[in-house]
């Protein structure tokens, strides 16, 4: 019985850490910025739409330089969290309330499978 028990304890084991191993799959800029950038549903105006893109590179750009310092995890998540807040006040000066709105909610289902693949960016996946 005690073998059973040792071989279940070391399949779960491995299990897991395959698992832990897989969300640690880290997500391009370029899928990121794509990502982002996929505002057709909005039907914003071109100069609005260029506006949009132009800030998305800045912040995928911010986004990958607190992720790739030297910070701890938690110092990270906050810098993470801050970010997307201000993303949002700028959103909002930019395409309007409603509009920014629609948008992070787009935004929320379309970085899902992302934030799974790399749980670091689940901070900007929150609307």
């Amino acid at each position: 019985m005690k073998k059973y028990n040792r071989l279940l304890s070391f399949l779960v084991f491995v299990l897991l850490s395959v698992n832990s191993l897989a969300q640690k799959e880290e997500v391009s800029k370029d899928l990121l910025l794509s990502t982002l950038n996929s505002v057709a549903h909005l039907k914003l105006d071109a100069g609005q739409e260029t506006q949009l893109m132009d800030y998305n590179k800045g912040f995928v750009d911010k986004v990958y330089s607190i992720l790739d310092g030297d910070q701890e995890d938690k110092d990270k998540k906050k810098a993470l969290k801050d970010l997307n807040s201000v993303r949002v006040k700028d959103l909002r000066g930019m395409i309007g309330k409603h509009k920014t709105n629609k948008y992070l909610k787009l935004m929320e289902d379309e970085l899902k499978p992302l934030a799974k693949r790399d749980h670091r960016l689940k901070e900007i996946a929150k609307s």
